[in-house]
């Protein structure tokens, strides 16, 4: 049985992990010298760690649009093979193409990471009779354990031992069929992809008239994704728990658990949080689990790495076998941080023939203390975890700011400057972290989430804190719709009951920087002449209206904030300290006419401003004393042409210290590039969640601004544009159709997602896009007038 650790009980710190040597053969070489690495992003990094330790040779495949990942620069070799979008499709899909490129590099083995050809059996046949070790199961496995309906019909001839979860057993596609099927399990109904996983193709169906419409699109989304859109149905329980068991086998047929993962935590059925062990399992329990677990593995005799998953119904407390994973899993690491074993080496280990019996560290496997793992996901959680793309600004993991933050990995291929691209999947790392019991776990993995620096795409960063800080994690009895139970609350800003003097600080650490970039940054220093004239030099200096007054923006919904500052720069006790009065941005009175021009809104706002500088309420007014210490700035690039500015800095407000990190969004900070344009900068503050945007405007782009905004809002015309580039899988609505606000009007699919576009008004629908165009970000998709 595993060794779990009580949650009051301390115990010894994880030792480091068990890395099983590789086998030689005759003459005294290892089986394995060169492997080739069928994947990309962190998996391909996390393969290239392990060869690092084996002492083997890492050889990573990319395509131009990656080639600024980590995990091409990482490997001993890189060799690129092509354009994602090129005449053959994907090359990471090309069987024949991903073979010759390994034979032709002389690699020994090929590993294929998770996704893409890492299931596929003909690959793995293409593999071996290509005379190459493929760092996986057999090919037989692979037909019969990874597609979901041959697994259950396996099981059900072979082990009837094995709990099945109640479902259709055809395999007819056809709606009427599925109907009547779907009627007699009994709603709701669960429709998977058989061939795929990842929450991709899955859909929950609670009622007979929806069954059509979320099939064709399961099926859709299916044959993307795996190539084959073939569905099976199931009976939906919902309060189940999603629970998996991480298993390992040779080929002299042994097979042997390395015990539990709970990943319940899911958002459109794809794992969000996974932990090890699952708290809400009683040791009876996890040993029939790991033993049903087992029976699988050894009815095919199972070889290299693998995962049994189960659905769990709390209501009753039994357990269904739900599916096999023939791969590596995303959640492996939170396994190897409590047993201690190197899941990868001993995938090397099996593939190159090795035996798990002569492995004295699998005789007794403990699960020491807990590991927990977070994904960090590229989307926002505020527009239904749409996905995001563009440039990493600012990348810095939580370990560098806390040295002390032992027992925390990161799985990732970022860096500063690297590039989320549509064509990929949207996570960014993994963060793991493991601690003697569980409650320090989820602290651990708080804080490191908090000192985490992502700055440039919005993430699911400070949605992951609310998971990890919500009461009912703390629940052993957490079910997968934990986040469809919590989520208005796990979306609010925890941040939202700061004292206002704090968050008046956070708004003014970015802002001084602006207000002070020449000091820190060289190129815009005055020289000649006017190196003594103070930027943005006004007569009548005395006006509070001509001496630099500033508006400043930040945050969104209740925490939203809009600021005048006006700057005192000075010397006290031989120390540069910067006096800022801030004042909340007094609001214009509301006109009399019924639609006022754009020019009067702008008059009025700025009558408003001005008088409020002028003659401030004594109440509103509150001024700070701002000390800039140890500032580091640095020019960066990435893969665009326009550098920006990142910066880290102490500083010090009132007395209170922040350590903070920036990034520009270009270099102009010298001035205003464009009259309605303000400076942006993204600030990250250590311990308050993520990163914000903040804007800066002097009074003329603050009011030009304004302009702009109300002659767009006058408009009859209500434009929806692309997020981002993508493909149209189809129009809902015909050109002249009424449509209402919410109105599901386009389906558009990029970086694996399908996502919905929707009306944003009552009004007439047009458009010029037809099925399967491809579009740019920004492009017109569709009018409601």
């Amino acid at each position: 049985m595993p060794k779990t650790t009580d949650t009051g009980t301390a115990c010894p710190a994880r030792p480091p992990l068990f890395v099983a040597q590789l086998p030689v053969g005759s003459d005294g070489k290892p089986k394995i010298q060169r492997v080739l690495i069928a994947n990309r992003g962190e998996i391909a990094y996390r393969v290239i760690e392990a060869c690092r330790t084996l002492n083997i040779t890492s050889i990573s495949v990319y395509v131009q649009e990656d080639e600024k990942s980590r995990h091409v620069s990482a490997a001993d070799e890189a060799i690129n093979i092509g354009s994602i979008n090129q005449a053959g499709g994907n090359p990471f899909l090309n069987i024949k193409l991903i073979v010759k490129t390994a034979v032709e590099t002389n690699a020994d083995a090929i590993h294929p990471g998770y996704g893409y050809l890492s299931e596929n059996a003909k690959f793995a046949d293409a593999v071996r009779d290509a005379g190459l070790i493929f760092i996986g199961p057999s090919a037989t496995a692979m037909s019969t354990l990874g597609d979901k309906r041959m697994a259950k019909d396996y099981l059900r001839e072979h082990d009837p031992h094995v709990p099945l979860i109640p479902g259709f057993t055809g395999s007819s596609q056809d709606n009427a069929v599925l109907e009547e099927a779907a009627a007699k399990i009994g709603y709701p109904v669960m429709l998977k992809a058989s061939a795929g996983g990842g929450g991709r193709g899955m859909r929950i169906v609670h009622e007979a008239a929806k069954l059509k419409e979320e099939l064709l699109s399961a099926q859709s989304e299916a044959t993307r994704s795996f190539g084959s859109g073939d569905c099976i149905l199931e009976k939906y329980i919902a309060l189940g728990k999603h629970i998996e068991f991480q298993v390992i086998g040779d080929s002299h047929g042994n097979v042997v658990s390395l015990w539990d993962r709970e990943c319940s935590i899911q958002r459109r059925h794809q794992k969000v949080i996974e932990e090890s062990p699952s708290i809400f399992l009683t040791p009876e329990k996890r040993q029939q689990m790991s033993e049903a677990a087992l029976r699988v593995g050894k009815l095919l005799g199972y070889e290299n790495a693998g995962t049994v998953e189960f659905v769990f119904d709390v209501s009753d407390g039994s357990f269904y076998f739900l599916e096999m994973n023939t791969r590596l899993q995303v959640e492996h690491p939170i396994t190897e941080e409590v047993t201690s074993l190197d899941i990868v080496a001993l995938q090397f280990y099996v593939a190159a023939g090795g035996n798990l019996k002569s492995l004295p560290q699998l005789d007794n496997i403990p699960q020491n203390g807990h590991a927990i793992e977070c994904r960090l996901c590229a989307e926002d959680p505020q527009s239904n975890f749409f996905p995001e793309h563009g440039t990493v600004r600012f990348w810095q993991t939580a370990t560098v700011a806390l040295p002390g933050l032992k027992d925390t990995r990161f799985e990732t291929s970022v860096e500063t400057g690297s590039r989320i691209s549509i064509h990929f999947d949207s996570m960014i790392a993994k963060i793991v972290v493991w601690a003697p019991t569980r409650a320090m776990a989820i602290q651990k993995a708080i804080t490191a989430l908090s000192h985490t620096i992502c700055i440039g795409l919005k993430t699911n960063q400070r949605f992951l804190q609310n998971c990890l800080l919500h009461p009912g994690f703390q629940d052993p009895a957490y079910t997968t719709a934990f986040i469809p139970t919590n989520l208005p609350k796990l979306l609010s800003d925890p941040y939202v009951d700061v004292p206002a003097a704090l968050r008046r600080s956070l708004a003014l650490i970015p802002s001084v920087f602006l207000h002070t970039a020449a000091e820190y940054i060289p190129p815009l220093k005055q020289s000649g002449h006017f190196k003594l004239v103070r930027p943005g030099f006004r007569n009548q200096r005395r006006d509070p209206v001509s001496g630099q007054p500033a508006v400043i923006t930040t945050g969104a919904g209740e925490s939203q904030l809009f600021l005048l500052v006006q700057w005192n720069d000075k010397t006290e006790n031989d120390k540069s300290v910067i006096r800022a009065k801030l004042q909340p941005l007094p609001i214009a009175p509301a006109s009399q006419d019924r639609k006022p021009s754009a020019a009067a809104q702008v008059t009025a706002q700025y009558n408003a401003i001005s008088d409020a500088l002028r003659n401030p309420t004594p109440a509103d007014l509150t001024s700070h004393a701002i000390e800039i210490s140890q500032a580091k700035t640095a020019l960066s690039a990435g893969k665009t042409s326009q550098p920006w500015v990142n910066a880290s800095l102490t500083v010090t407000v009132d007395g209170r210290a922040f350590r903070v990190y920036l990034s520009t969004k270009n270099t102009e900070l010298g001035g205003f590039s464009s009259v309605a344009q303000p400076k942006e900068i993204y600030a990250h503050v250590l311990g308050f969640g993520t990163w914000f945007t903040l804007k800066y405007y002097d009074l003329l782009s603050y009011c030009e601004s304004i302009r702009q905004v109300a002659a767009t809002s006058q408009a009859s015309l209500k434009a929806v544009s692309a997020p981002m580039p993508c493909k149209v899988l189809s129009v809902l609505k015909r050109d002249g159709e009424k449509v209402k606000e919410g109105d599901v009007v386009l389906v558009v699919e990029s970086m694996k997602m399908e996502m919905n576009i929707s009306a944003p008004a009552d009004g007439v629908f047009k458009t010029g896009v037809k099925k399967n165009d491809a579009v740019n970000e920004g492009f017109v998709l569709c009018e409601i007038e």
